[in-house]
């Protein structure tokens, strides 16, 4: 347990980046957890409780002592980037509003992150998934249609599983297009498919629960909003009841979305704008995971390319 000053810098620190920085639940949750992991091993290290004194006065060897700690409890250097971030942006959060200095922190490079390419879904793999949820024998029919709309929505639109599940009836009264607020409240637009529309209202037709023009739509079997996790572990049960790709969730039909797009000739800027990538350089991993669609679109696109056919 901390002591209270700094039990109220953290409090502080989770508040600014939730309310000024907006911050999604879960980057916080996930910050939060890499401080506390963060200030136990000061705790241990030091064999003291953790103090304002002790954390401004770190060095640059006991932070590597942190990170050595972390790999040999199997942490993947991904991880521990993410957590150095966590703790820089502690302590510059320290530093701009309690005066709390420690230079050394920011001298330690971030480990480096393992590129992991995305793996995506055969269309039939896709196609077979959705035909599977039909078959389902869930003792509530509105369930399994509203796995089967929500896995629809995702792999039409391209959407995170966090912003399908805020999608609210609001949404349905444009005909043309969804408007969604991703991750750092930007909005951005993506396309309505008739399918994804057709299945969302069939739903809403049967669910045994009133909802508002603003709430989500998408909910659990008490009533509540649906949780990500809930609907994943839906997921993981259908795909080891069909023998389906053990890669097979929610993020993956977001990858699928991206790769059957740029299989069939869209181009990366278009769909970084309807993942709601911040940078193109992140779009570009799906070339990395097919080279042969680069191939391809040089043969269709480049002059000494159409000349030599």
């Amino acid at each position: 347990m901390h002591n209270l000053e700094v039990q109220e810098l953290i409090r502080s620190w989770y508040e600014y980046l939730k309310l000024q920085k907006n911050y999604s639940h879960h980057t916080l949750d996930s910050y939060l957890h890499d401080l506390e992991n963060y200030l136990n091993f000061i705790t241990n290290y030091h064999a003291t409780t953790a103090s304002i004194n002790i954390i401004a006065g770190v060095d640059i060897r006991f932070v590597r002592s942190w990170l050595s700690e972390r790999l040999r409890n199997g942490y993947n250097s991904s991880s521990s980037a993410r957590a150095m971030s966590a703790i820089k942006n502690f302590y510059k959060f320290l530093e701009k509003n309690h005066d709390i200095n420690c230079h050394a922190i920011f001298s330690i490079k971030n480990p480096r992150k393992q590129k992991r390419l995305p793996k995506a879904l055969l269309l039939e793999e896709v196609t077979e998934s959705i035909k599977n949820l039909e078959e389902e024998e869930d003792s509530d029919k509105w369930i399994t249609l509203r796995n089967k709309a929500l896995l629809i929505l995702i792999y039409a639109a391209g959407l995170r599983i966090s912003e399908s599940l805020s999608i609210t009836k609001q949404h349905l009264k444009n005909q043309e297009f969804i408007r969604i607020t991703g991750k750092g409240g930007k909005e951005r637009i993506i396309p309505w498919i008739q399918i994804a529309r057709e299945y969302i209202e069939l739903y809403l037709t049967i669910l045994p629960y009133h909802i508002a023009e603003d709430e989500p739509i998408f909910r659990g079997k008490a009533g509540k909003k649906l949780q990500p996790a809930v609907f994943n572990r839906e997921l993981i049960t259908l795909r080891r009841h069909y023998g389906l790709p053990e890669h097979l969730s929610a993020h993956a039909f977001r990858h699928s979305f991206a790769t059957h797009l740029l299989e069939n000739g869209a181009d990366l800027r278009s769909i970084q704008q309807m993942l709601g990538h911040q940078s193109l350089s992140t779009t570009q991993i799906y070339t990395k995971v097919n080279p042969k669609l680069l191939e391809s679109a040089y043969d269709k696109a480049h002059p000494a390319a159409t000349k030599s056919k």
